[in-house]
């Protein structure tokens, strides 16, 4: 089985339908809805069959108006466009994004995998980065059984392993933030995990953006993110 892993979609369809990438199924971490322009085609492509996908933060403070509790840097941002989900998005879509849950447990060439959007001790809100301590990391599993534990919600993609253990983060789809404003993913097929990029057309992302009632301090930053996947200028 060829497992095909996205994370933190962010209402960017532009950047997850320029996946070309043979799988078998799809493995969702979670995060299809706020920042992006048009979230109802994200939620249409995790509908299809052969889907196994967990619930993201931003996923469940759409689905049932609550807190995101993400980074300050970012959260004015996700409140300002949330307003927008809740605009255009159905009920049965926001019913489909909390209909998940937090966690997941799948198999891969005979390996547990676990799948979560944050981190194994906090599915929605810990921030696990290439920063984030070795130690700490090695903690996160040795709390759980899996071989392969598959993460995303920080944006920032890396493999750090522990003897015949990983954890994964596979980076964000349609916002990354490491520098690389390229979509990140991941491929899992017999036990072994393949971090992969790809380009897309950000101008067409942005032009979406554009056509949306957004201030123009929130525009300028929102654009900013997808052109230069880092922090938002100030």
């Amino acid at each position: 089985m060829r497992y095909l892993v996205v994370s933190d979609i962010h209402a960017n369809p532009d950047a997850l339908m320029a996946i070309d990438e043979p799988h078998d199924a799809v493995i969702c971490l979670g995060d299809l809805v706020d920042y992006g322009p048009d979230p109802s085609p994200c939620i249409q492509y995790f509908q299809q069959d052969n889907v196994y996908r967990v619930r993201g933060n931003h996923d469940n403070a759409v689905a049932f108006r609550v807190d995101c509790a993400c980074g300050e840097l970012f959260k004015h941002l996700s409140i300002e466009t949330r307003e927008h989900m809740w605009n255009v998005l159905s009920g049965e879509e926001l019913r489909f994004l909390g209909d998940a849950g937090t966690s997941l447990m799948l198999e891969s060439g005979g390996r547990p995998v676990l799948a979560v959007h944050a981190a194994p001790s906090d599915h929605l809100f810990k921030y696990l980065t290439p920063d984030t301590p070795v130690g700490e990391l090695a903690a996160e599993m040795e709390a759980v059984s899996a071989d392969i534990v598959l993460t995303g919600h920080s944006h920032r993609p890396f493999i750090r392993e522990f003897g015949e253990r990983m954890l994964v983060n596979v980076g964000s789809v349609g916002q990354p933030r490491d520098g690389i404003p390229s979509v990140s993913y991941a491929v899992l097929e017999d036990g072994r995990v393949e971090l992969k990029r790809t380009g897309y057309d950000i101008e067409a992302a942005v032009s979406k953006l554009k056509a949306l009632p957004y201030g123009e301090k929130t525009m300028e930053q929102l654009i900013h993110i997808l052109r230069h996947a880092g922090t938002p200028p100030a």
